[in-house]
């Protein structure tokens, strides 16, 4: 995950465990392309780096071992660069281990006899220097007499220093203390210092000096959708990528090129940190899950789709393409096609709502990324036969329904299939609602429209453009602008 240009380091204090993990070495190394690992001999609680070094230390179940957790935490936050995090898995306890557990040689040895109690651990962390403490995951481990044991998941940061910023806390709850102690009441304007990781928080609306919200992408209010530039990036912090808004083009953290693995592999999602069989991650190892990608875009969507009255089906697509929750490439598309074909087939007078837009929109948003390549298929055509199954309200048991459904979507897929060219979201669901209205007229009762045009804007950034081979290729501005090009070259 830290890509051939950064480090990992492993520590134990065993020399076989230290072997063991050696051995395997060539072999990953051979595996990544890269040799990037190297293995120390020490203890938790004098790890053998030096200060600043790390961006981000992770354990799993081994701190409950250590005879002084308090030395090890300090260690770890002496080791993490400013702005670096820990990731740890651990047991824990709620009440205090009775004696004849936590001194039994074989409860220590199962991670019971040194569990930390959850209230202790918070405020070791607090005491090493750490701020923005998370619980991210808690089960239920083991029951040992009357005390359970829990498996508990907490990140911490090693701040990089506060901020001042006018927040605002949106709830649930009636107040919130931030970690320097000062009080945010539910809905009042208040001037607080915050970490940096405070100042990502979705919890609060983090306003500039206009009272614009600059910490969370917001889809429209009674007012209308926010301008087309969208939000403010959030407040600067050490963390490059996580401060920088989500990028249009490849990685929507970092902005680099994407490379496509042929088998799954397993990578934590740079949002949400849950573990996912993952296809493709950046060349920095950024890896965002689908459900991560697409959730705000599918939002804007849903909105779009539901409240317009637009006939055009381009039109329609061009307008919610132009917000900036819509990346340039995603699986967000798959859920656009067929929102936009209900949206506009019922501004033309087809019998739909606002329920049959939404299943349909829902239905889009659950084909994966990918699956032009690893499927043999196309969101874009799935998207358009899932809208006509809704209009036509196929099941698996309407024979007639479900082929009429099926025809369409092959016919789509096979319009997009024609082309020997990489991804492009754009052309593709261009090409499927053009072909969906081209074919809306022999099997539904209200013919579909696309009859507004489409200049593409993006070929810059579109490392898998075909240029003049595409349909959407304006050959007048193309030539116009590379002759302003060679002017100042000139």
């Amino acid at each position: 995950m830290v890509g051939p240009t950064g480090r990992v380091f492993g520590i134990d204090m065993t020399d076989e465990m230290l072997a063991l993990a050696g051995s395997s070495r060539i072999q990953v190394g051979r595996e990544l392309g890269y040799d990037n690992v190297t293995f120390h001999k020490g203890f938790l609680e004098a790890i053998p780096l030096a200060d600043g070094v790390a961006d981000a230390v992770i354990s799993n179940c081994v701190i409950n071992l250590s005879a002084d957790k308090r030395r090890t935490l300090h260690e770890a936050f002496r080791i993490l660069k400013p702005g670096g995090r820990l990731v740890v898995a651990d047991i824990v306890t709620d009440d205090h281990i009775p004696v004849q557990i936590k001194n039994n040689e074989k409860f220590r040895g199962e991670c019971l006899g040194g569990a930390m109690r959850q209230e202790e651990l918070m405020a070791m962390l607090r005491s090493a220097g750490f701020a923005a403490v998370r619980l991210l995951k808690r089960f239920p481990y083991r029951q040992v007499g009357s005390t359970s044991f829990y498996s508990l998941t907490f990140a911490a940061v090693k701040s990089a220093g506060g901020q001042t910023a006018e927040v605002i806390y949106r709830g649930p709850f009636a107040a919130v203390h931030t970690e320097s102690g000062e009080l945010l009441l539910k809905g009042k304007k208040t001037r607080v210092t915050l970490t940096d990781v405070e100042a990502r928080d979705e919890n609060i609306f983090v306003v500039d000096e206009a009272g614009a919200v600059v910490n969370v992408v917001q889809a429209g209010g009674c007012c209308g959708l926010p301008p087309e530039s969208g939000a403010a990036p959030a407040p600067a912090t050490t963390h490059a990528a996580a401060a920088k808004p989500r990028q249009y083009a490849d990685c929507l953290v970092c902005g680099s090129e994407l490379r496509y693995f042929i088998d799954e592999r397993d990578r934590c999602c740079y949002y949400c940190g849950e573990k996912k069989a993952a296809n493709a991650s950046c060349h920095n190892g950024h890896f965002v899950c689908d459900g991560c990608h697409q959730h705000k875009g599918v939002a804007v969507i849903k909105k779009y789709c539901t409240e317009s009255a637009i006939e055009d089906m381009v039109t329609l697509m061009k307008k919610i393409r132009a917000q900036p929750a819509i990346a340039m490439h995603g699986p967000e598309h798959h859920a656009l096609v067929p929102g936009v074909i209900l949206s506009t087939y019922r501004a033309r007078g087809g019998k739909v709502g606002r329920k049959e837009i939404l299943t349909a929109i829902e239905r889009g948003s659950k084909v994966p990324g990918g699956v032009c390549g690893f499927w043999g298929s196309c969101g874009a055509a799935v998207g358009a036969g899932i809208a006509f199954s809704v209009i036509l309200e196929a099941t698996p048991l309407t024979p007639a329904k479900r082929q009429t459904a099926q025809q369409a979507t092959a016919r789509i897929l096979g319009k997009i299939a024609a082309l020997q060219a990489g991804r492009c979201c754009q052309r593709e669901t261009v090409l499927a609602l053009q072909e969906a209205a081209s074919l809306s007229g022999e099997i539904l009762p209200v013919a579909l429209l696309a009859a507004d045009t489409l200049h593409c804007s993006q070929y810059h950034r579109n490392r898998e453009c075909i240029r003049q081979e595409c349909m959407l290729w304006d050959r007048r501005d193309k030539s116009a602008a590379a002759a302003r090009s060679m002017a100042l070259v000139i």
